[in-house]
């Protein structure tokens, strides 16, 4: 048998295995479906093969719902580590900046009082020197160093001036990167950040996921363009029915919000009317004045205490999707 027959018996064995498992499961062969099986039927150490063995581990058929999960979680968590390394390296220029400018500074100051030290020996051999001939050499040798140092000086404070401008890039980068670009709201990274500092304290809070309900019709029917103006258009929706409390996107078409001193009914409140005012909203497609299908979310409320604050309040999430989508569903206080 020669590689290009082995070849085709590799690709046969892997599409009999993607089709086997899918039946098995009695998952529809959709391309998403396909390509997130490819994942564990051609490498099983993988992050998406690890959450599957894991699901099926006690031979469970997964549903469409969990391979749903599934997917939703890997696009949302690997562009999260991204951030996170791109946050450790705008940290450490910052660090590497910092120590650059306090070099310069001090470098700048020694370099103040040795051409002061200068000047002043200057001014003193410039008296001596019709005295005593031999002194002008040193006197001229001296006036030179003097001009040198004053040179050396104002390109220290050139350099100390590119630091500051390079030190607000790096702010302004580091604000980028704890923010999402779509729709400019803190991302899950700011939020998880907040979300443990809340948690340390101990103060009480409440935490909401929501979820775009059947967002894929949207962008299946409408186009992702038009999708992303959705994204933008509930995500300010929400940032103004929730005031003050943090407002972010966790990824896709899910968003949280962080309701700092509100218990889970408090906060419930809050987002129930938040989703009532939206689904009451009649939404057009710009380019073509043709009618959206209403536009709703689901959401489930944690208490920010115990364990898993982010998980109790994704499953209240599904509780609510299970029992009709549109709604509110919370812990009680």
């Amino acid at each position: 048998m020669d590689d290009r027959q082995s070849r085709d018996l590799a690709h046969r064995r892997t599409f009999k295995a993607i089709g086997d498992f899918l039946a098995l499961h009695g998952l529809e062969p959709t391309p998403e479906n396909y390509t997130l099986v490819y994942g564990l039927v051609s490498d099983d150490t993988t992050p998406v093969a690890r959450m599957i063995l894991a699901l099926t581990s006690d031979g469970v058929r997964l549903t469409q719902r969990d391979i749903d999960r599934i997917r939703k979680q890997i696009d949302e968590e690997f562009p999260g580590l991204e951030e996170d390394k791109a946050a450790e390296l705008i940290a450490d220029l910052k660090r590497s900046m910092e120590n650059f400018t306090s070099v310069v500074e001090a470098t700048r100051e020694e370099t103040r009082n040795y051409e002061a030290d200068l000047a002043r020996g200057a001014e003193d051999l410039n008296e001596h020197a019709s005295a005593n001939p031999s002194i002008v050499t040193v006197a001229r040798l001296t006036g030179a160093m003097l001009e040198r140092t004053r040179a050396a000086e104002a390109q220290l404070a050139v350099a100390r001036s590119e630091a500051d401008a390079l030190r607000e890039k790096l702010a302004e980068a580091e604000e980028q990167a704890r923010s999402d670009a779509l729709t400019r709201l803190p991302n899950r990274r700011a939020f998880e950040a907040r979300l443990d500092e809340v948690m340390k304290s101990g103060e009480l809070c409440s935490i909401a996921i929501c979820d775009i309900d059947r967002f894929k019709r949207i962008n299946d029917g409408h186009g992702h363009g038009v999708g992303d103006r959705v994204l933008r258009m509930v995500a300010e929706s929400l940032k103004m029915s929730c005031g003050k409390h943090m407002v972010a996107r966790l990824g896709g078409e899910e968003f949280a919000i962080l309701f700092e001193g509100m218990s889970p009914s408090a906060a419930a409140e809050i987002l129930d009317q938040a989703r009532s005012d939206l689904a009451a909203r009649d939404f057009r497609v710009r380019e073509t004045d043709a009618p959206l299908d209403q536009i709703t979310f689901s959401a489930g409320v944690a208490l920010c205490a115990g364990e898993s604050p982010l998980k109790r309040a994704d499953n209240l999430l599904y509780e609510a999707k299970d029992s009709g989508r549109n709604k509110v569903v919370a812990e009680a206080d």
